[in-house]
């Protein structure tokens, strides 16, 4: 043996060598390497549930956008509609006290009238009296003709033109 090299020794350790290495293969690598994989596994299925759930999450707030504008919208529709009635409204109670307006002034021009009709038959009655006086001062003072016709024409003058 050259050098001081033993072939057996270096198959036999070669041969622990290979023991060795599968052992190890079979007792750690094989296992580390399942390990990994679940674990690799784990992460991608952990992955796609986090994208599942962005993606259920982006189709909700879509939805509640959608909502939130349906509702905006049904808001608006239901202000317009109360403007729309109160609108309405104002112009009933409007027109209703225009009418009662003109219902008043219609009773009031009645009642005007009413009261001048009042007022005329008064007069003629006052006038009808002093008629009455004058004749019997005329009868009483004067019996003459001249004075009689000058007394009836004033008479009728001043009534002319009170009518006047």
């Amino acid at each position: 043996m050259p050098l001081n090299i033993d072939f057996v020794q270096i198959l036999l350790h070669m041969l622990n060598f290979v023991i060795l290495a599968g052992g190890l293969t079979l007792l750690l690598f094989k296992p580390v390497k399942k390990f990994i994989a679940e674990r690799q596994k784990y992460f991608e299925d952990q992955q796609k549930i986090i994208n599942e759930k962005h993606i259920e999450n982006e189709n909700l707030k879509n939805e509640y956008e959608k909502k939130l504008k349906d509702a905006d919208e049904e808001i608006a529709e239901m202000k317009q509609k109360a403007k729309t009635e109160t609108a309405e409204t104002a112009k009933e109670y409007i027109d209703t006290a225009k009418e009662k307006a003109a219902a008043i002034i219609m009773e009031a021009e009645e009642v005007a009238e009413e009261r001048k009709i009042q007022i005329l038959d008064s007069a003629q009655t006052e006038i009808g009296e002093l008629v009455v006086e004058a004749t019997q001062k005329l009868l009483t003072e004067s019996a003459s003709a001249e004075r009689t016709h000058e007394l009836y024409d004033d008479f009728l003058k001043k009534s002319v033109s009170a009518d006047v």
